[in-house]
C-alpha cells in the first residue's frame, strides 16, 4: 500500500511540475513576443522595409541564431576564416546586407580598411550604436540591394538605384555573406500572388544575376552563399536560380535548424550547403 500512495504522490508531482514548466514555456513566449513586438517599433526603418516583412524578418533571425548558437557556431566560424584570408586589405569595404554582422570577423575588417560601410535595408538597432560611437570609421547605408523592392512586376527591368550602385563600384572590396538566397524572397513571395511561377523565377534569376555581376566586377569580393537544402534524409534541392557561378574555393554543411525548430512535421533537421567564392575583378 506504502508504494501505491508513493507512486500517485509521485505522478501528482510529475504533473504539477509538468504544468508549470508549460506555464513558464507560455509565459516566456509570451514575453519573446512583446520583446519583438516593441524592437519593430522603436528600430528605424523605412515604410518598405516594415511592409515588406524585411524588418520583422530581422528581428526574427536574431532570435533564431540566439536559439540555434551551438549548431550555428562552425558555420559562421567558417564565414569569418574564409573572409579573413581572402580580405588583405585597402580603403573602402562595404558589407552586403550585412544584418546583425554574426558572420563578419569586424575586428579583422577595422584593422585593414580605414572605412566601412554596412549596407542593408535596415539596420539593427545595436548596430546602429555601433555605427554611432565609431567615430565615423562604420557607415550606414540603407538600401535596396535586390533593386526591385519598388517594381510592381517581374518583367519590369531590375536595377540598382544609380546612387548606391555608384558607392558600390566606388568600393576597394566588397562583402556578401549569406544573402543572394534571400534577396528576392520578399519580391517573389508579392509577385507570386499576381503572375505565374515562370515569370517570376525569371526575375528571381535577374536579381541573383545581378548581384553576382556586381561582385565579379569589383576589385575584390567575397560571395559566401547557401546553395542547397535538406532536410533529414531527403535529397538535397537546390536555393539559387539557373545563375552563372564558378566552381567554389570553399564549401561546407551549416545546421541551420533542427527539427523543433523549423516546426515541418514529419521532417528531420535542416541543413543548408554552403559554398564560398572569392573574385579579383573582371573590370
Amino acid at each position: 500500500m506504502d508504494n501505491i500512495y508513493a507512486n500517485a504522490g509521485g505522478n501528482s508531482r510529475y504533473k504539477k511540475l509538468r504544468r508549470l514548466y508549460s506555464g513558464l514555456r507560455i509565459v516566456s513566449m509570451a514575453l519573446l513576443m512583446i520583446l519583438e513586438l516593441l524592437e519593430w517599433c522603436l528600430t528605424p526603418a523605412t515604410v518598405s522595409a516594415r511592409t515588406n516583412g524585411l524588418l520583422a524578418e530581422q528581428i526574427a533571425i536574431r532570435h533564431r541564431a540566439n536559439r540555434c548558437r551551438s549548431s550555428w557556431q562552425s558555420h559562421l566560424h567558417s564565414c569569418k576564416s574564409f573572409l579573413t584570408r581572402q580580405l588583405s586589405g585597402g580603403n573602402h569595404v562595404a558589407v552586403l546586407g550585412s544584418g546583425h554582422l554574426r558572420d563578419i570577423d569586424l575586428r579583422h575588417l577595422k584593422r585593414t580598411f580605414s572605412r566601412i560601410t554596412l549596407v542593408d535595408v535596415v539596420h539593427p538597432l545595436e548596430v546602429q550604436i555601433l555605427a554611432l560611437f565609431s567615430g565615423g570609421r562604420i557607415q550606414l547605408c540603407s538600401g535596396d540591394l535586390s533593386g526591385a523592392l519598388h517594381l510592381s512586376e517581374p518583367s519590369s527591368h531590375i536595377a540598382l538605384d544609380q546612387k548606391l550602385r555608384s558607392l558600390l563600384e566606388g568600393a576597394d572590396a566588397l562583402v556578401s555573406c549569406c544573402l543572394l538566397t534571400q534577396l528576392a524572397l520578399p519580391i517573389a513571395h508579392r509577385w507570386g500572388k499576381r503572375f505565374d511561377a515562370a515569370l517570376v523565377d525569371a526575375g528571381v534569376q535577374s536579381i541573383q544575376q545581378n548581384h553576382i555581376d556586381l561582385l565579379e566586377s569589383a576589385p575584390t569580393a567575397v560571395l559566401i552563399t547557401d546553395t542547397a537544402q535538406c532536410y533529414g534524409s531527403e535529397e538535397w534541392s537546390p536555393l539559387l536560380s539557373e545563375v552563372r557561378l564558378p566552381v567554389p574555393d570553399q564549401s561546407w554543411l551549416w545546421d541551420i535548424a533542427p527539427a523543433a525548430e523549423h516546426g515541418l512535421k514529419g521532417l528531420g533537421d535542416e541543413q543548408r550547403r554552403v559554398e564560398a567564392f572569392a573574385f579579383g575583378g573582371r573590370g
